[in-house]
C-alpha cells in the first residue's frame, strides 16, 4: 500500500513518536510511507530520512504538495486537521488523537466526517469521543506501543545521585494537569534526606506561556520551604535522545497528574521492567493494574478552565490522587522495591509484549477496506 502521514513528527513529542513508530511497522511490512513533518526536522530519526516528502516548521504555512492520491492516510493531529491532512484519498483515512478531560473542546468533534476512523489510543480516549456525541462505530481502540528490541539497550544515563533508590518523575512540560505540586508535596510527605532515595525529575523550567502552563521553579521553591528536610531531588532538563537510558538509571516511575489520554511513560517503564506508581484513573488503566503497579486511589474533581486545553468546558471533571495514599505507596515502593518487582515481575512482561508497535500496526491492518 501507499501510506501518507501528515502530522508532528519530530523530535519527542507524543505525537511524533506514535507516527514514526507506526511508519517504522509499516515500512517493515513492505508498504511505500511518505512522511510530512508539520514541526520539522531538527531531531528527526536518521532512519526515516529517506522517506520524508515534504517538512515545514510548526506554525509556518504548508509549502509542499502531497500526492493526490494515497491507499491509506494516518494523521496524529488535533481534529480540526484532520480535513487538511486526511485530504488526499477516500478511503482509510485514519485519525488519531487523545484528550484529557471527558467533555473534548467545542467545535473539534465536528471534525470526525474527514475520517474514516479516530483511532483512540485507550479506552479512557475512545469515552471522551463518543461522549462528545462522536459516532461510537467511527471510534476503535489502537493502542500506541512500544519496540520491544529497543528495551534491549542497558545503557544507563549518568546521574549524579549516589542514592540506591531513584524514583523518576517524567514531567517534560509543565502544564497544570500533570499536577506538579501534588506530586512534590507527596514525595515531602514521604521522605526526608536521611532516606536512601533521589526524585529523578525530568522536567523543563521554561517560563509559562499559556494558561495551562505552572512556574516549575516558583512551585520548587514554595515546596522546598513547606519541606526543608526533603529527600534528595536532581532535575534533567537536557535533552536525551534515547530516554531509555533514562529509565533504565532509575528503579521507580511515578506520576501523580490530574488526568492522561494515554500516559506513554508509565508503558515505557513496563518495557524497562520498572515499578509504576500512578493514579487510578484515566488511559493508563489499559495496561496499569494491581497486577503490574501501584495505583493511587483518590475523587474526582472539577477540571478548572486553567489547566484544560484549546476550549475549556466548565463540567469537565479530573482526578485528585490522595497525598496520604500517594506517599504511603511511595514509601511501601521504596521499602518493599524487592519483594513488589518479584509479585509484579510477571503481568509486567505479559503486558508489555501485548503492547507493542507490532500488535499495534497488525490491529490496523485489520480495519483496512
Amino acid at each position: 500500500m501507499k501510506i501518507k502521514f501528515e502530522q508532528f513528527l519530530n523530535g519527542r513529542h507524543s505525537w511524533g513518536i506514535v507516527g514514526q513508530n507506526l511508519a517504522r511497522s509499516l515500512i517493515g511490512k513492505g508498504n511505500e510511507v511518505h512522511l510530512y513533518s508539520t514541526n520539522g526536522i531538527d531531531n528527526f530519526p536518521d532512519d526515516l530520512r529517506p522517506y520524508l516528502r515534504g517538512v515545514i516548521k510548526e506554525k509556518e504555512p504548508r509549502n509542499y504538495k502531497t500526492d493526490p492520491a494515497y491507499d491509506m492516510q494516518i494523521s496524529y493531529t488535533a481534529p480540526l486537521n484532520f480535513g487538511k491532512y486526511l485530504a488526499n484519498g477516500s478511503k482509510n483515512r485514519f485519525g488519531i488523537w487523545c484528550y484529557e478531560w471527558p467533555i473534548l473542546p467545542q467545535g473539534m468533534a465536528k471534525h470526525h466526517v474527514f475520517t474514516d476512523k479516530i483511532l483512540a489510543p485507550s479506552e479512557f480516549a475512545k469515552y471522551c469521543f463518543v461522549n462528545s456525541k462522536v459516532p461510537e462505530e467511527k471510534v476503535m481502540v489502537l493502542p500506541h506501543g512500544i519496540n520491544l528490541k529497543d528495551y534491549e539497550d542497558k545503557k544507563v544515563y549518568a546521574l549524579k545521585t549516589k542514592k540506591t533508590i531513584k524514583i523518576l518523575i517524567n514531567i517534560g512540560q509543565s502544564h497544570i494537569r500533570k499536577n506538579l505540586a501534588g506530586t512534590l508535596k507527596a514525595f515531602g510527605e514521604a521522605f526526608t534526606k536521611k532516606d536512601d532515595v533521589c526524585l529523578v525529575a525530568k522536567i523543563h523550567f521554561e517560563k509559562a506561556q499559556h494558561s495551562f502552563d505552572v512556574d516549575a521553579k516558583k512551585i520548587l521553591l514554595e515546596f522546598r520551604k513547606q519541606y526543608p528536610n526533603h529527600a534528595e531531588i536532581e532535575f534533567i532538563t537536557e535533552y536525551i535522545p534515547n530516554i531509555i537510558h533514562l529509565y533504565n538509571a532509575c528503579d521507580i516511575v511515578y506520576t501523580l497528574s490530574y488526568c492522561e489520554g494515554y500516559y506513554m511513560p508509565g508503558l515505557e517503564a513496563l518495557g524497562c521492567n520498572k515499578l509504576n506508581i500512578a493514579p487510578r484513573y484515566g488511559g493508563q488503566l489499559d495496561f496499569l493494574n494491581d497486577r503490574n503497579s501501584l495505583l493511587v486511589d483518590g475523587r474526582m474533581i472539577r477540571a478548572s478552565r486553567q489547566m484544560q486545553y484549546w476550549t475549556a468546558n466548565v463540567m469537565n471533571s479530573c482526578f485528585e490522587s490522595d497525598i496520604q495514599d500517594a506517599s504511603a505507596k511511595l514509601r511501601l515502593a521504596v521499602y518493599e522495591y524487592d519483594s513488589l518487582i518479584n509479585k509484579f515481575e510477571n503481568n509486567i512482561k505479559e503486558t508489555a509484549n501485548k503492547y507493542t508497535w507490532e500488535n499495534a500496526t497488525n490491529k490496523l491492518l485489520e480495519m483496512v477496506v
